[in-house]
């Protein structure tokens, strides 16, 4: 009787843990990054413009790129990125305050907006443009871990 008692009460355990492990969420869980067009063309020597939208679910919020108190929303460019000079804005977010602390979130839908220079010498044809997006997601009483959002954009030199 003791080791059927003992058994299940080793088998509650296990499940209580794997419900509670199932519970638990990542930034990657409510926030999610994906191109605004999946496809842009351009002539080599051109610059070209593409946009990230982000969409991060209700009651929960992220950054504004560049807070100086948690990590902000970043968009960060593969090693092998085939393009020069890149240039990002980002969401401006809204203040609010955290933990007792002034910050810009973002919440809801909103895009990050990106150029760059097609190299003169870029072979004509299509590439892959990967990024990642690094968000921290926050609710009002805890910050989940940051992740890197795989993003990809094909680009098309004429």
């Amino acid at each position: 009787m003791r080791r059927m008692v003992t058994g299940a009460l080793v088998l509650t355990l296990i499940m209580t843990a794997g419900v509670s492990l199932a519970a638990m969420k990542g930034s990657a869980d409510v926030v999610k990054a994906v191109p605004a067009t999946a496809a842009v063309t351009a002539e080599a020597g051109q610059r070209v413009s593409f946009a990230i939208d982000l969409d991060v679910s209700k009651t929960w919020h992220v950054y504004a790129h560049g807070d100086t108190n948690f990590i902000g929303v970043d968009l960060v460019p593969a090693e092998d990125l085939p393009l020069a000079e890149l240039s990002v804005e980002y969401p401006a977010g809204h203040p609010g305050e955290f933990f007792g602390e002034t910050v810009f979130m973002i919440s809801g839908k909103e895009q990050i907006k990106a150029s760059a220079l097609v190299p003169a010498d870029l072979a004509k044809g299509e590439h892959e443009l990967q990024f990642g997006v690094t968000v921290q997601a926050c609710d009002d009483k805890t910050c989940l871990a940051p992740v890197d959002l795989p993003v990809t954009v094909r680009l098309t030199v004429k």
